[in-house]
């Protein structure tokens, strides 16, 4: 008896310890003293999370070789970095998140994660409401003249696109009947009302992207003939994408409220393309571009300068792909779009043979993605951001799954023959 009431106990504070380490994934607002304290916490539980099931752990690791040759590339470019100590810092910091990433793969099932994130976003709804109403000089900052909601997070950017992904976590409670739908449809609305709060519109696409997905999923489980749904959904996806390519000018500027640069992104994507082709192939190293010399180019000639940001300052250039590409190249980019592809691949291809609504999240949350490094702070290999993690652990926990699938297949053809 008392064996199991440890063992309930271990399994109890392992789930917590968890929770913890992605609550506190995204950039939270805390005391110094507080944040020191709470990354060496995050160090130490994932090296014990990590050295209970290592075995486990580096089988994983190796149904995505791409991904680990990515991280790998980010971890060498010390020896190539222009700022060596930038790197060497948040190198260590990469190293966690993607074990970590790996280790929820390893030990949860994609519906085990998707209850764990709700949690999650139970715990950031309930502390950034309490934050924004009881102490509105934390909660809320002052952004373009207008007061805009940030909750526990660093700035409102960072709560909206949270308060946009976790929607898509209390969405799938809604749809699944294993789920209480009354509490998901309760947080999906405390997720809305916070983004319209933190006047994010980022956040509002994000949230707004699972809606208009949904009837894919709807396709998928009709269990008509493959190619047929398929082309039903491209021909969705088509008239979606052409609708908004064609209104591109009445969306940007009347609705979203930005010019047609997208706040003067475009030159800032231009010049900071202009740098990296300077090192095409390996970059500036792995969180090295916006403290360099080149960064000062790209920050005079832009709005930065303006907002006098410091050239000596961690910056982004406000999309994933192009951060990247001036951190690790050609070559981190290419091997980042080569897994990118392969995971929606797998995940396509695990949707349509299982038809699960934990798979259809796993597609959900790639388009996320996406659109996140689209026109947003940089995710792709972030170390502050639970975007990284949640990526690492789509794709092996897409690539286990797949794998179990095909041997299924081929064993029961062996049966069959």
């Amino acid at each position: 008896m008392n064996n199991k009431l440890l063992t309930s106990l271990l399994l109890k504070l392992e789930v917590a310890s968890v929770i913890f380490l992605l609550f506190f994934a995204e950039t939270v607002v805390l005391p110094d003293a507080v944040r020191t304290i709470t990354n060496i916490l995050s160090y130490g539980i994932v090296i014990l999370l990590v050295s209970v099931q290592w075995k486990r752990i580096a089988y994983v690791a190796t149904t995505d070789k791409t991904l680990i040759c990515l991280v790998a590339v980010g971890v060498f470019s010390v020896v190539w970095s222009q700022s060596p100590a930038d790197t060497i810092e948040q190198v260590r910091a990469l190293v966690r998140s993607t074990l970590f990433g790996i280790y929820l793969a390893s030990r949860y099932t994609p519906r085990e994660q998707i209850n764990l994130l709700a949690w999650v976003g139970g715990l950031s709804i309930f502390f950034c409401l309490i934050v924004g109403f009881a102490a509105p000089s934390i909660g809320t900052h002052l952004i373009n003249g207008v007061v805009s909601w940030r909750g526990i997070y660093a700035h409102k950017q960072h709560m909206g696109r949270f308060m946009g992904f976790i929607a898509s976590i209390f969405l799938i409670q809604i749809l699944d009947k294993r789920s209480n739908r009354w509490i998901g449809m309760i947080l999906m609305l405390f997720s809305l009302i916070l983004i319209l709060l933190s006047t994010s519109k980022t956040g509002l696409i994000i949230f707004l992207y699972p809606l208009f997905a949904f009837p894919i999923y709807m396709i998928v489980k009709q269990r008509k003939n493959r190619f047929f749904i398929l082309l039903i959904a491209v021909f969705i996806l088509t008239i979606v994408a052409t609708l908004i390519l064609v209104n591109l000018d009445s969306i940007v500027v009347n609705l979203l409220g930005k010019d047609i640069e997208f706040n003067g992104r475009t030159p800032l994507w231009i010049l900071t393309i202009e740098q990296g082709l300077k090192r095409p192939f390996l970059g500036y190293g792995y969180n090295a571009f916006w403290t360099t010399d080149a960064s000062y180019e790209v920050i005079r000639n832009t709005w930065l300068w303006y907002e006098k940001i410091d050239p000596k300052t961690p910056f982004q250039a406000h999309n994933g792909f192009i951060d990247l590409f001036v951190q690790l190249g050609f070559v981190g980019l290419s091997l980042f779009i080569f897994d990118m592809l392969k995971v929606i691949y797998r995940v396509v291809n695990i949707l349509f043979m299982t038809r699960k609504i934990e798979s259809f999240w796993m597609f959900m949350f790639l388009g996320i993605n996406i659109l996140v490094n689209s026109s947003e702070v940089i995710t792709i290999m972030s170390t502050n951001s639970i975007f990284w993690i949640i990526y690492v652990s789509v794709a092996y926990s897409s690539a286990v799954e797949y794998k179990q699938i095909k041997r299924s297949q081929f064993i029961s053809s062996l049966n069959q023959a």
